[in-house]
């Protein structure tokens, strides 16, 4: 993080997030600026707590779970993402099994150029509009294939 970014983030987020460390919070923000870099530039702009607050708000709530070339796997678990969900397969493997995963947006399965496999069985997918839910079946979802449900 930028020197002057990490002042902020230590002079105002921590006052405001005072139940986390410093370090946590800069790594929070770290993440929160790659993902969505328009952050940054709220950051450099806010002055009072109540900015900080926005933009924490504006953060959170998302949910993005990249399985690289390895394994994620959910079993009878719920999460509950408060903006939006995804799992990616990547070159690696997600399984969702007995589960319940909310979002108002909620995406499985891969992006361009994925080679990976997610399989999806006896879980509840629920998002803004759509429910995907029942017992003794399987959905698997191979390469950048997906199901992106909002």
């Amino acid at each position: 993080m930028e020197e002057f970014i990490a002042s902020i983030v230590s002079s105002i987020a921590t006052k405001y997030l005072s139940k986390y460390s410093e370090a946590a919070v800069t790594r929070f923000f770290d993440w929160a600026i790659e993902k969505k870099p328009q952050i940054k530039e709220l950051l450099l702009r806010a002055k009072t707590p109540k900015d900080v607050e926005n933009i924490f708000n504006e953060a959170i709530g998302v949910l993005d779970a990249n399985a690289g070339t390895g394994t994620i796997g959910i079993d009878k678990a719920l999460i509950t993402a408060m903006r939006s969900a995804k799992f990616n397969h990547a070159n690696g493997k997600v399984t969702i099994d007995n589960s319940i995963i909310s979002a108002p947006r909620l995406r499985t399965g891969g992006e361009k150029g994925a080679k990976g496999k997610t399989i999806i069985e006896d879980s509840d997918l629920r998002s803004k509009g759509t429910r995907i839910t029942g017992k003794g079946y399987r959905i698997e979802i191979t390469g950048d294939a997906n199901i992106d449900q909002n």
